[in-house]
C-alpha cells in the first residue's frame, strides 16, 4: 500500500528537518511555495502534515506570521554529579561561587536567563506534606524560571518555612544570589544537608504549563521532587523543590561507580 501525499510530504520535511536542510529557528516557505515544491493540488494533504510535525515538536505554526522549525535546546544532567559538585563547593567554603545551572548542564552563561520570584504564604498541602509540616504554616516559595537562548526550559518552586528563609537570609527576591544552590544557602544558616532525596514521574502539563513553557501539542514533561534532609539526628527535611521540564528538552543521567559508591 502507497503511503498518502500527505505521509510523502510529512516524512521528506521531517528529513530536512532533522538533516538541517531547514535550520531550528528558519521559517519554512509559504503553503503556496510548499504546494508547487510537492506537487499538491489540494492544500489539506498539507494542512495534515504540517499538523503532524506541529505535533511531533518539529514546527511551530504561528497564525499569521507562518511556519517555522521549533528550537529545542536539549540539555543533558548528571543528578548525581550535580548534587555533588555543589556539596563539594560548600565542603571547599565556595559558597559565593555562581554557574551552578551552567555548570551541570554546560549551558553558556551567555545563553542563560533566570528570573526569580518570591511569595510568602501558606504551605501547599503537597510541599507541606513533604516538609512534614502543617498545611497552613507560614512558607517561603521561590519560582525560578529558566530560559536557554530565548526558550522556556524550566520551572523550580523551592518550598521552605519561613524561619529557615529568615535564617537563610531569603526574605526577597533581591537577596537572592545567582548560581549559587540550595545547599550553599542552607549551609549559610548554619544547616547542613546530608541527605537528598529525589522522585521524578512524567505526565501530560496543564494548561498554564503549557502556556509558560511553550509546549507543543503531545508533549510530556518531567514532575522532579528534590527534597534535602538536615545532616544531625533529627535528619528532618528542610526544603523541597518540584522543577518541571518540557521531556523534549531534557536528558537526565546517572553515572554511579559502584566501587566508589558502593
Amino acid at each position: 500500500m502507497h503511503p498518502s501525499k500527505a505521509a510523502t510530504v510529512r516524512d521528506d520535511l521531517r528529513r530536512r528537518i532533522m538533516n538541517g536542510e531547514y535550520a531550528p529557528g528558519e521559517k519554512l516557505p509559504r503553503l503556496q511555495e510548499l504546494m508547487s515544491i510537492y506537487d499538491m493540488r489540494s492544500r489539506s494533504g498539507l494542512d495534515r502534515a504540517i499538523r503532524e510535525l506541529e505535533a511531533e515538536g518539529l514546527l511551530r505554526v504561528v497564525h499569521g506570521g507562518g511556519i517555522y522549525v521549533r528550537q529545542r535546546h536539549v540539555v543533558q544532567r548528571d543528578l548525581v554529579a550535580g548534587l555533588r559538585m555543589e556539596y563539594q563547593r560548600v565542603k571547599a567554603g565556595l559558597t559565593n561561587g555562581g554557574g551552578m545551572f551552567e555548570a551541570m548542564t554546560g549551558t553558556p552563561t551567555e545563553a542563560l536567563t533566570v528570573t526569580t520570584e518570591y511569595e510568602q504564604t501558606e504551605a501547599p498541602e503537597k510541599a507541606a506534606n513533604v516538609l512534614g509540616i502543617e498545611p497552613s504554616s507560614p512558607i517561603l516559595i521561590r519560582t525560578f524560571r529558566y530560559e536557554i537562548a530565548g526558550t522556556p526550559h524550566q520551572v523550580a518552586r523551592s518550598y521552605m518555612s519561613s524561619d529557615t528563609a529568615d535564617q537563610a537570609g531569603l526574605t526577597r527576591a533581591e537577596d537572592e544570589r545567582p548560581g549559587v544552590g540550595t545547599i550553599a544557602q542552607l549551609h549559610r544558616a548554619g544547616i547542613s544537608v546530608g541527605r537528598v532525596r529525589i522522585t521524578m514521574e512524567t505526565r501530560m502539563p496543564t494548561l498554564d504549563e503549557t502556556t509558560t513553557l511553550a509546549i507543543p501539542p503531545g508533549t510530556p514533561v518531567y514532575e522532579q521532587w528534590r527534597v534535602m534532609y538536615r545532616r544531625d539526628e533529627s535528619q528532618a527535611p528542610v526544603e523541597a523543590t518540584m522543577s518541571i521540564v518540557p521531556g523534549d528538552r531534557i536528558a537526565y543521567i546517572l553515572d554511579v561507580d559502584l566501587e566508589k559508591d558502593g
